[in-house]
């Protein structure tokens, strides 16, 4: 019966994308857009199978089980279930960046769960159901994405696609339930509504409250996020208005958020971002002892001193890890190939780039996807987790990168290389 229900819910929310305007005027075939939609259902599976099969504890196991929970709470005492998640455990409703024992700690996890509780009212509380829902839901963030990155790149049409929707992490990461989708979805509506708004120079009071919504909702679920999202933002907008100065815009943001993230303890020990960061790293060392998959890491000072001397392995660690040849887990070989891929693109664009057009957009994805880098790179410990957190920025970086390379020098050198291969290896059998 199950089955059943799966695959009918498959087949309507196909017949959905093919009705939906908002799929309509994407810009992408309804045939392509059912079969992108399908990958990442296929994608939400495996995921959920893994989740379910290999791992010991998995959060979203854990999720769909507190799900459950407060589903049978809705029909025992539909008051609590109502009012359940604006309730503190702890006497009290400080200690807001806390990583644990605060009721805003705890919100980033309720949240999920009652999303979840109300996929139960029509998944009959099948946990793949549930899953294939919350695909549904992130299927839009991708699209939001996409007409971004078109408007950008008009005639990479493909390399936005494979970019936005095929990329290895980034689909397996977000198709599982887990607050990485929700926040790749928030992003990318964000994303598309600061463009809009830029575009048409007008700012609808609607849409405005709409991006501080959206904004608030990211701040909830992963809080570390606004401190690179909102710099990044205002230069965005600033830059617009200097354009051809974009780039001024960018360093004049980034260098007063830097001497404000450092100096933000003047103002309280509880505001003291460094600090805070600093204890983040400490909270995942600890998980990471009880990882299979955890990396060495060296101890965060929370001083500007502490951060330069840890920036090397930091910027390892988010932007190299997992290595080819490092062990561990089986399902990180392809995620290591992956980041090689990556790392040849790069090198592509540093030798074959086409002239960067350092318009606000471009800035913004470079600086925001570096600044999230990082910071993942300074306080995760866990090769699992970093991959995971750093999937949701990757089309940030990955699309402009390889939009921007000259494909057609790279093909003329590779014929050219062919070529004296081919001469070489000639010459030889005649000898």
């Amino acid at each position: 019966m199950v089955y059943l229900l799966f695959i009918f819910y498959t087949v309507f929310f196909c017949w959905l994308i093919n009705r939906l305007r908002f799929f309509k005027k994407s810009g992408l075939s309804s045939g392509v857009l059912i079969v992108l939609f399908l990958f990442r259902v296929i994608s939400g599976i495996v995921n959920g199978y893994i989740s379910s099969n290999y791992y010991t504890i998995s959060d979203a196991v854990e999720f769909h089980k507190q799900g459950l929970a407060e589903y049978n709470l809705l029909f025992s005492n539909p008051y609590e279930y109502l009012t359940n998640l604006f309730h503190s455990n702890y006497n009290s409703y400080s200690h807001f960046l806390e990583t644990s024992a605060s009721f805003w700690n705890d919100l980033r996890t309720n949240i999920i769960t009652k999303l979840l509780s109300i996929f139960d009212l029509f998944s009959a509380r099948d946990f793949y159901i549930n899953n294939l829902f919350f695909n549904f839901l992130i299927f839009f963030g991708g699209i939001y994405l996409y007409k971004v990155f078109f408007k950008i790149f008009p005639n990479h049409r493909y390399i936005i696609i494979i970019c936005i929707f095929l990329l290895p992490s980034l689909i397996y990461f977000t198709s599982g339930i887990h607050r990485d989708g929700i926040i790749y979805l928030l992003l990318s509506i964000v994303i598309y509504e600061v463009q809009n708004i830029l575009e048409k120079k007008t700012y609808p009071w609607k849409k405005i409250l709409s991006i501080i919504v959206l904004l608030s909702l990211i701040l909830l679920l992963r809080n570390f996020v606004i401190i690179a999202l909102i710099p990044a933002l205002a230069a965005w907008v600033i830059g617009v208005y200097l354009r051809k100065k974009a780039l001024v815009s960018f360093l004049i943001i980034y260098s007063i958020a830097t001497v404000a993230f450092f100096c933000s303890g003047l103002l309280s020990p509880k505001f003291d971002l460094p600090q805070r960061v600093s204890l983040r790293q400490i909270e995942f060392i600890k998980i990471s002892k009880r990882s299979t998959s955890g990396i060495d890491i060296n101890p965060l000072l929370p001083s500007l001193k502490g951060f330069i001397h840890n920036m090397p392995q930091a910027f390892n660690h988010s932007i190299m890890r997992p290595y080819l040849n490092e062990k561990g887990n089986f399902f990180y070989i392809p995620l290591a190939i992956e980041i090689f891929v990556y790392e040849v693109l790069f090198l592509l664009f540093i030798f074959y780039r086409n002239q960067i057009p350092t318009t606000p957009f471009i800035c913004f994805c470079f600086f925001f996807s570096l600044s999230m880098f990082m910071l993942i790179g300074y306080t995760i410990p866990i090769t699992g987790a970093i991959v995971r957190y750093r999937s949701i920025y990757l089309p940030l970086v990955v699309i402009p990168i390889t939009c921007l390379i000259d494909w057609t020098r790279v093909k003329h050198d590779v014929t050219y290389l062919k070529i004296v291969i081919h001469n070489i290896f000639h010459k030889r059998l005649e000898i």
